[in-house]
């Protein structure tokens, strides 16, 4: 049974475990431990995943709570994933927010397809520098 948490503190050397664990670990700094340290300290909200002591997945926002939430990082462990658990993240993450928040991502290469199977859909004028 997987339990989501809005509670909890992760240290800097979980969260780069679980990213790891993914795709996402590639795209993120996880060989830079004071990095990661402030992503998680200066992130508006942290959704965790556990099955049992085991975290298996993170949804990690910045967001004003009320016009838009930028979900920076959606990491579900490989082995955990294709069991609605990134899917649930993102609807505790909503489940925070102002009914009209808007919920921005950037996707990773290999979840292209995943974001509009769970209601997504494309922008065309994203820019990134």
């Amino acid at each position: 049974m997987i339990i989501y948490r809005t509670d909890t503190q992760l240290t800097a050397q979980q969260y780069i475990e679980l990213l790891k664990q993914t795709t996402l670990g590639a795209r993120r700094p996880i060989d830079d431990i004071d990095k990661i340290s402030k992503m998680l300290q200066h992130a508006d909200l942290l959704i965790t995943a556990w099955h049992g002591e085991h975290l298996v997945g993170a949804a990690r926002a910045v967001t004003d709570f009320a016009y838009c939430c930028y979900l920076s990082d959606l990491a579900v462990s490989e082995q955990w994933q294709k069991q609605g658990i990134g899917k649930q993240l993102i609807q505790t993450l909503k489940e925070q927010l102002d009914a009209e928040c808007k919920i921005i991502l950037l996707s990773a290469p290999q979840a292209i397809n995943y974001y509009p199977h769970i209601g997504f859909t494309q922008h065309p004028s994203a820019w990134v520098k």
